[in-house]
């Protein structure tokens, strides 16, 4: 894919991730004052590459995670917070993906870990709840599906979190509904860099999909960040790369034509074609569909089973719990 310039055309998107610097906050109007800084950079990074067409941010850039006043820090959405970052990408003409940890939960639970994306009118167009929190450090509430939407020019996104990229079946599961670009937001720290840079990479290789990947950068109260935001090809060579320091963009082309091609035309690396058609070339066009997988079967059909299964893999009761900034 193209890379070098800063421009965009009708056939590419324009797409910056962000090593934002990690906040550290303690009062509700710190939130506010770093959402006007947020959306400076989305001003900012605008202004720089004209071609523009989606920014995003990583998991806690705007709400941080203060390891005791995190609670006292969740917000609403929509609310004062995605008025502000919404007024940037409308003013830029622009979409956004931000990071809103943590959300009210309506149902009383505790709140939510939150991505958003932002089209350039200023409207929430997606919203996706982290399936997978980041046990035993995080108190986020676990959603309950994946989500995807139509992002600019066309292109279909995905959503996820953090540590939801540590499984294979989320992304995979995000794909099959359409997604185009797959978006993980994070705030992974020391020692992970290295698991976490070949993720985005294996994810987007595995998939056929572009992956792009914000992560925070710099120290906290509690963690040292690693940044190495990135954007990924869809054929898992690396687009773009930032390095660790804190406030570094990286910008890049992403092609529709040529994605769609690939999944299109492609045969022995066509992994998603070849889920559902295995053993076409000796069983014939169909092939086999049939799912061979039996602890996903299991899953399904007796999640309890499943969950005993696991327990006798790994250890039968929660090891430790914690309510402090994690993956």
């Amino acid at each position: 894919m193209p890379v070098g310039t800063i421009a965009s055309s009708p056939d590419t998107v324009g797409v910056a991730v962000v090593n934002y610097p990690v906040p550290v906050l303690e009062t509700r109007e710190d939130v506010l004052r770093n959402a006007e800084r947020i959306a400076a950079y989305v001003d900012g990074v605008k202004h720089g590459y004209p071609g523009l067409d989606l920014i995003i941010f990583p998991e806690y850039s705007l709400q941080g995670f203060h390891p005791r006043k995190w609670a006292d820090l969740t917000t609403t959405v929509p609310g004062p917070e995605t008025e502000i970052l919404a007024a940037a990408c409308r003013k830029n003409g622009v979409y956004g993906v931000f990071s809103i940890t943590g959300e009210h939960n309506p149902s009383g639970g505790n709140p939510y870990n939150t991505l958003i994306l932002v089209d350039d009118h200023g409207d929430i167009v997606l919203k996706y709840h982290k399936i997978n929190p980041w046990v035993p450090m995080e108190p986020w509430y676990p959603g309950r599906e994946t989500k995807v939407a139509t992002g600019p020019k066309g292109i279909k996104i995905g959503a996820t979190i953090c540590y939801d990229g540590n499984y294979p079946e989320i992304v995979r599961d995000t794909v099959m509904k359409g997604a185009e670009l797959v978006v993980r937001i994070q705030g992974y720290m020391h020692p992970t860099r290295e698991q976490q840079r070949m993720i985005a990479q294996v994810r987007a290789w595995e998939n056929l999909c572009y992956f792009a990947v914000a992560n925070m950068a710099g120290r906290d109260l509690v963690y040292s960040y690693f940044g190495h935001s990135c954007i990924v090809n869809f054929d898992g060579t690396l687009l773009a790369e930032c390095g660790e320091t804190p406030g570094e963009v990286q910008y890049a082309l992403l092609s529709l034509s040529a994605l769609r091609d690939a999944r299109r035309h492609w045969t022995a690396e066509n992994h998603l074609y070849n889920l559902a058609h295995r053993g076409y070339t000796a069983l014939g066009p169909a092939g086999e569909a049939s799912c061979p997988y039996e602890f996903y079967r299991l899953w399904v059909e007796d999640p309890e089973r499943a969950r005993a299964l696991t327990e006798a893999l790994t250890h039968p009761a929660p090891v430790g719990t914690a309510a402090v900034v994690g993956g």
